[in-house]
């Protein structure tokens, strides 16, 4: 799997996503990013990633609920002498926050298989020799929440092993502080290494090159079809934009959009059929 052919794909998911106001092909990229990450991941890798994304997702669609009291549609109302959430509450306010919430959750899996399919030096050696430097910040910071999550369960059980309880806020300082000592001491490592080897030194090497196949190719054009398929509809007016505000209404698709929304899902042949 090549990491220049999955940034690719990322890319043009993130463009369709943030480029349209319509929920329905919001709907359509997230539904191929979860497709496609369950086919080169697996499910069982994305458990925490999708409890993540929907947290988010609804934080960020009650929030708009909360603090956005337009619409004609009105569901409930508070007194409006109650500070910051009195008012009335809107089908028209909801719906945009589920847009909202969509938009969030389809970004981050799309960015997903950075972090779950590729390795770190996979995804600095898809950077161009110029971003060698930003490379190599991204790689790092890719590993850092894995490296502290693995830190924090064996600090947490060595704890439990030496008979230490939660009994509230205070007793987490017992297996915090360890877990950030460790960090900082992995980051010490981390550049003590880079150093030994040379790093800034001179051009970046590769272990091994890792080149485009015809798998990859067909990602790629799918890719660049999506988004130019996207554009060209925008431009034609084929694409209407969507908003939920005065009174909520259905929003409507067109069929070259739909198109492009479907060439999203090339990865889960491609990716399967790698896997």
């Amino acid at each position: 799997m090549n990491a220049r052919a999955v940034a690719a794909w990322s890319a043009a998911c993130l463009f369709i996503v943030l480029f349209t106001t319509n929920p329905a092909y919001k709907t359509m990229v997230l539904a191929a990013a979860i497709a496609s990450l369950a086919a080169g991941a697996g499910l069982h890798r994305m458990r925490g990633l999708l409890l993540g994304v929907v947290l988010i997702a609804a934080f960020a669609t009650l929030l708009n609920f909360i603090s956005a009291h337009l619409g004609a549609t009105v569901l409930f109302e508070l007194p409006e002498s109650i500070p910051a959430i009195g008012g009335p509450y809107t089908l028209e306010a909801l719906a945009a926050g589920l847009s909202g919430g969509l938009t969030v959750a389809a970004a981050i899996v799309a960015a997903a298989p950075f972090s779950l399919m590729l390795a770190s030096h996979e995804v600095m050696d898809a950077l161009p020799a110029v971003l060698s430097r930003t490379g190599a910040a991204i790689a790092a910071s890719l590993n850092l929440v894995p490296s502290v999550s693995a830190s924090f369960v064996q600090v947490s059980e060595a704890q439990r092993l030496r008979g230490w309880r939660p009994r509230g806020p205070r007793s987490w300082a017992e297996v915090i502080v360890p877990v950030v000592l460790t960090s900082v001491e992995g980051s010490i490592q981390l550049a003590e290494s880079m150093e030994a080897r040379g790093f800034g030194s001179g051009p970046r090497t590769a272990l091994k090159p890792s080149p485009l196949r015809k798998s990859d190719w067909l990602l790629v054009a799918a890719s660049a079809a999506a988004v130019i398929a996207t554009v060209i509809a925008r431009a034609s007016g084929m694409s209407a934009d969507w908003y939920p505000y005065p009174s909520l209404a259905a929003p409507s698709v067109d069929a070259v959009s739909l198109a492009a929304c479907l060439l999203l899902f090339a990865p889960v042949v491609a990716w399967r059929s790698r896997a």
